[in-house]
């Protein structure tokens, strides 16, 4: 092998750590708007404190959240660690609150899981460790004088192509499911977007859902590889620009695109930033630190702290490697039982109608009470989909009804899931008291495991006739013969009455 090649394919080989001072921007900005989309119309208020139960992942049921105001002031602080981060100033301990701020969010209130917030926490807590702020940083004008070091190992930079690659690869290895190579979920999704502007009418166009599926499946699959070979590249950047602007549009998922591609760079060569800046430097009359712009042959040795961080960066891509293979472990569908649905990177797999109402049996009497007693309508739109949160949301109402003076009560749910088409049927057993249940290691003897088939037209029954397509069960035997929105008139001109009665 040749010097060239072996200094190339050399990960301990020193190089320009400017690709890192690229990624710190864009990072912090996009922090920024994370935390200020949470402050815009009070949403901060809406989805944490008017809720009147947080759901929680097991062992982290003590992330409670801050009395008062302290969310407000939580993404307050974001904000403003986001902007010290972006210029790189106090670059590590910024880069710490960032992944801090991020994981306490994703912890406090679990339905809120999105894997664009993951992949955000997951990057900023490698920065942590990076040497995001050896250049272009006020940290260096600061801390470290012009002439400080200002590289990077090249090993680190994998470490950062890995992280950003991930959702990319294990988003493509996800979809080789069932019902996305079938065409579904992605028919349900075109079918309920043929109205958006500019491309609403593409997906009104014979084959959609498939080219859509399979499109999708082939973009995650095969855009890393054509990002960092120089003879595709081009045709990468642009399949790139048409798949994050057209998940922009259609989906909403926030600053994810745009950081997404922003990003891209993160896929050329280590040398493309440097090269970029020297020619900037060039054309403006300014000169670019040259510390980092030449590539030196000389390799230093490793000492025992970057040993270590090798080592704990071995254990960590070790980690994420094992986190997207669980649904393939775990026994069921995880579109289904939600069982390592989250943390692996399994995006717009599954398409979830859900109707959730309770009943509530003390040893006097019993009260059928639609899920919008526990939940509020942003909870109502995602924790349904998750049998463990219906859990969560009867032990909850347990609570409450104990709090009323009738402790001990029992909490059966009925809960009608219609998945990626199907036709709906219970996803928890309406015959178990729900406040009895306890999450298991690898499955749960309370949930219904079996979604039924993919029939070969979407179930399309609306939401509010479900009652009269299914066999009730026992327990809700009651509201049979009447429609959803029946029962909940019903329970509101009750709920209405008792207000009267205690304010009388």
């Amino acid at each position: 092998m040749s010097s060239d090649s072996h200094r190339r394919f050399d990960w301990m080989r020193p190089v320009d750590a400017s690709p890192l001072a690229v990624l710190r921007f864009i990072l912090g900005v996009t922090f920024w708007f994370w935390a200020s989309d949470y402050l815009a119309e009070d949403r901060w208020h809406i989805l944490f404190v008017s809720p009147t139960v947080l759901f929680k992942y097991a062992w982290f049921e003590w992330v409670t959240l801050w009395p008062g105001d302290g969310i407000w002031w939580h993404f307050q602080a974001a904000r403003i660690s986001a902007l010290a981060f972006a210029v790189g100033f106090l670059t590590r301990v910024n880069a710490a609150i960032l992944a801090a701020t991020m994981a306490y969010v994703l912890l406090v209130e679990r339905q809120i899981y999105n894997n664009h917030d993951y992949l955000l926490a997951c990057t900023a807590m490698l920065c942590c460790f990076l040497p995001c702020g050896r250049t272009l940083s006020l940290d260096q004008l600061l801390f470290r004088g012009s002439r400080g070091d200002s590289n990077m190992r090249l090993w680190q930079w994998w470490l950062v192509r890995f992280q950003l690659g991930l959702p990319y690869v294990f988003g493509g290895i996800a979809k080789l499911d069932s019902d996305w190579i079938a065409g579904q979920p992605a028919g349900l999704f075109v079918t309920s977007r043929v109205d958006t502007a500019w491309i609403g009418p593409l997906f009104t166009l014979p084959g959609a859902p498939f080219v859509m599926a399979w499109g999708g499946l082939l973009f995650d699959v095969l855009i890393v590889p054509a990002l960092m070979w120089k003879r595709t590249r081009v045709i990468a950047i642009a399949a790139a620009l048409v798949f994050h602007l057209t998940n922009a549009t259609i989906f909403q998922i926030g600053v994810f695109p745009w950081f997404m591609l922003a990003t891209l760079f993160v896929f050329f060569p280590v040398s493309f930033v440097p090269n970029v800046l020297r020619r900037i430097g060039a054309v403006s009359g300014m000169t670019p630190d040259s510390g980092a712009a030449i590539e030196s042959t000389w390799c230093p040795p490793a000492s025992r702290l970057h040993r270590l961080a090798i080592a704990l960066s071995v254990a960590y891509v070790t980690v994420q490697l094992l986190l997207p293979v669980r649904p393939w472990v775990l026994p069921g569908n995880p579109s289904w039982n939600e069982r390592g649905q989250r943390f692996a990177w399994r995006m717009m797999l599954r398409h979830k109608d859900c109707l959730l109402w309770y009943r509530i049996q003390t040893q006097d009497d019993y009260l059928i009470v639609p899920a919008k007693i526990v939940m509020t309508p942003n909870q109502l739109m995602r924790a349904p989909r998750d049998p463990e949160l219906v859990r969560q949301a009867a032990v909850k109402l347990q609570e409450l009804v104990a709090s009323m003076g009738q402790p001990g009560c029992k909490v059966f749910a009925l809960h009608l899931v219609s998945l990626n088409g199907r036709p709906a049927t219970p996803l928890v057993d309406p015959s178990v008291d729900l406040t009895q249940a306890a999450r298991g290691w690898f499955d749960d003897d309370w949930v219904i495991q079996d979604p039924g088939p993919l029939p070969p037209t979407p179930w399309r029954v609306p939401l509010d006739q479900w009652w009269q397509h299914i066999e009730m069960p026992a327990t809700f035997h009651e509201i049979r013969s009447m429609r959803p929105s029946e029962a909940e008139a019903e329970y509101d001109r009750l709920a209405e009455q008792q207000r009267a009665m205690q304010s009388s």
